[in-house]
Parts: C-alpha cells; structure tokens; sequence
C-alpha cells in the first residue's frame, strides 16, 4: 500500500482489505475479518473513506480479543457490497468475555430469518444506527446506548454547552530523558543532596504518580533549567556536582550519543514549556479517569504522560474544575467511545483525546452551584479524598446527555 492511503507502519491486513475491494466486480460481496485498528486509527483514514466511496457499507462488528483461541487481537468483520450507496450498516458491538461472540451471530442469524432490524442485550448489540460514522473519520463500533450519547453529543457541541477538548487545551507530551535511569532518583537520595546540588532537580510525574486526582511523587528528575534555558552551560560547571560525578560522568559516552542536542547532559527533550514554574494539569500517557493530576505550584516536571495546557487565561478554579470532569465516571465512558483502548486503558495523547467534549468553563456562570461544587470536589480529591469522587459523578452527568 502507497502512503496516500496509509501513515506509519500498515498491518498488512489492511493492504489485502484495499485489493480485495478493488478485484470486486460491479455486483459484488466482500466479507471479512479484519483487526479492529483497521477500522479506527487515524493512520488508516484515508483507506476507509476509498472504501467508503467504493462499497455500500452492509455490517460492522467489533468482536473483540474472544474469537481465536490464544489470539490477543481485537477483532472486527466487515461487509460490503458493490455498488456504493449512503445506507448505513448494521452494526453488532459484544462485551469482550468469553462465548458473547458466539451468541450474538446465532441472534443475528434468527433476526435476518425474522426479518427484524434490532436486538439490544447487555451483553451484546445488533441495531442499525442513526448516522454513520458515529465518530468523525472513525468507524468505532459501540453500543446502541453509546451511539444514541453520540448524537447528543453533537447536538450538545453544536449548541455550545460542550466543546472540544482541544478548543480549551493544547495538549502536550512530557520530557524525553534520553538514556533510561540516568537522570532519574529516588526521593530518599534527593534528600540526601547537598542543597547546591537540589536546585539542579525537580519532581518527576511518572504514570505511578497518578492516584484519583492526586499526584503521589517518588522520583526526582535532572533538570538544570529556568525560564532562560540551560543553566550549567560548561562540563567545568557540570563537573563541581557529586551527582555529576557519581552518575552522569559515568555515562558520559551513551549521553554524547545522542542527536539533537548541544551539550551531552542536557536530556533528550526538556520540553522548554516547562522551564517556567507554572499551574499545570497533567494526564498519565495511557490510563483512564483516574490518571490525572493538578500542580497548582508547577514545580514538577512531566515524564511519562501529558500536560493540558489552556488556550487562554485560567483561573486556578478552572483547574480544579477540570480535574473534576476528567476523573469522573462519564469521562472513562467518553474514552471508550473516542480513544486507543490498551492493556493499560486509554491512549490520553493530544490525538485520540482532541475531540471529546467536555464543559465549556468560559460560558459557565463560576458563582453557578455545579461549578462551585466541582472546583472543590477537585480540591478534595487533590488533597486525597477518593470519596469525593461518588459526587463528582453525579454532578458531572449534569453538563452531558443522560443515556
């Protein structure tokens, strides 16, 4: 398969899938089983819409990890027939548990001997949609519950109570170290540093550090910055640290190694964003409502994870605002619907996350009772008060659709 219909490294499924459309003649059927990323990464986008031009789209079914014996690939079948029409597809969705596969085929099987269009189990779902794609550029399949919030979703965006997240974040990656345990201490030998030497590090968010809403530190990180960029600027300077001595020296030939920087103790990518000492919200990399944190002081600095960075001014409520809405239930259930899923949750990076809506906190009245109670239900939960959590759900629901 050329680029223009891929990006990044292709699973080859997906270069059979585009020839197997195209041998098709002008009556012609193709079905087949296909790994789910075929039918939702972005890195495919461009091939499903070639075959959206081509096939009239007959059914969509996420089967999930279930189907073949040992097999750890999530997996989805496709129909479609020739010519192109703008029907939408039957769509079958199964929890992913041992022998719902099964049992849903057997109900589809009865339902096309019946004639009838739906049946919607907890189990599993067999219904026609509404509208397709449910998500933009994106042939997720979902829960007939699921896909019904979608359209709420939209009207709600369309209305202005929720907008993307990405109109409100610019969504940042944390640090690139650069050579794995160099840069790195535990807290017990941050403190056993003379304190010339302490100013040279900062707290390290790592995806352990995440904890409901709180930030747990454990690790500290080399980070020889302030606002104007690198402050040890000769290794005569470097060379009158213990921890310099002690560590970096020794890796001095693996640190020189290393393209795109100037001086061989600088890390990979510092991320100059985070040179000022600034309020931040972060996200763990992968996870789920609850991997995400606030530092109202920004003294740490992000390794394994993201930092949600607001397009304008916010107040310090805002944040706390915000920790609520992202670690609540109903954010573990947009996830679901927009993002990765991975054996460690959800891909929180700036491309899967973009487009869940959330509340709007410009067009939201800060003296209103819900606002009040989400900023300090965040600052419960940045204290540690995983209760709080029962309520944050609760009030949340109320800025999205009820299904």
């Amino acid at each position: 398969m050329g680029d223009r219909f891929t990006t990044g490294k292709p699973n080859q499924a997906s270069g059979f899938f585009r020839k197997a459309t195209q041998a098709l003649n002008e009556s012609g059927v193709l079905g087949c089983v296909l790994p789910s990323s075929v039918l939702t990464f972005d890195s495919y986008k461009n091939l499903r819409n070639e075959v959206k031009e081509i096939l009239d789209l007959k059914l969509l079914a996420k089967l999930r990890n279930y189907v073949f014996e040992d097999a750890l690939t999530d997996v989805s079948v496709f129909i479609g027939k020739k010519p192109q029409s703008n029907t939408y597809p039957r769509i079958i969705w199964t929890k992913n548990e041992k022998g719902i596969v099964l049992e849903a085929l057997r109900e589809l099987r009865k339902l096309q001997i019946n004639n009838e269009t739906a049946k919607i189990e907890d189990n599993y779902n067999i219904y026609t949609p509404s509208a397709f794609p449910l998500s933009k550029n994106n042939w997720n399949v979902t829960s007939y519950s699921n896909s019904l919030f979608l359209q709420d979703l939209k009207r709600f965006t369309k209305e202005g109570t929720l907008t993307p997240t990405i109109n409100l974040f610019k969504i940042n990656q944390g640090a690139l170290l650069g050579v794995q345990n160099v840069f790195t201490i535990t807290q017990k030998v941050y403190e056993e540093l003379a304190n010339k030497e302490r100013k040279y590090f900062r707290k390290a968010i790592t995806t352990s550090s995440f904890n409901l809403g709180r930030i747990d530190i454990n690790e500290y990180v080399w980070y020889p910055y302030n606002s104007k960029g690198l402050t040890i600027k000769t290794e005569a300077e470097l060379s009158v640290l213990n921890f310099a001595q002690e560590s970096l020296f020794q890796f001095k030939e693996n640190l020189e190694k290393r393209e795109g920087i100037k001086n061989w103790w600088e890390l990979t990518r510092p991320r100059n964003w985070q040179f000022t000492l600034e309020p931040r919200l972060y996200s763990a990399r992968f996870g789920g409502a609850k991997s995400f944190g606030f530092d109202k002081l920004g003294e740490t600095v992000i390794l394994e994870g993201n930092a949600f960075i607001p397009k304008t001014k916010f107040k310090e409520d805002h944040y706390y605002f915000y920790l609520a809405i992202f670690s609540s239930e109903i954010y573990d259930r947009l996830l679901s619907i927009f993002s990765k899923p991975l054996l460690a949750g959800y891909d929180l990076g700036k491309i899967q996350i973009k487009d869940i809506p959330i509340p709007d906190v410009r067009k939201i009245d800060a003296n209103s009772s819900n606002y009040q109670i989400l900023v300090n239900l965040g600052k419960e939960l940045e204290k540690g008060n995983s209760s709080a959590i029962y309520s944050i759900n609760d009030v949340v629901q109320s800025f999205y659709p009820k299904y």
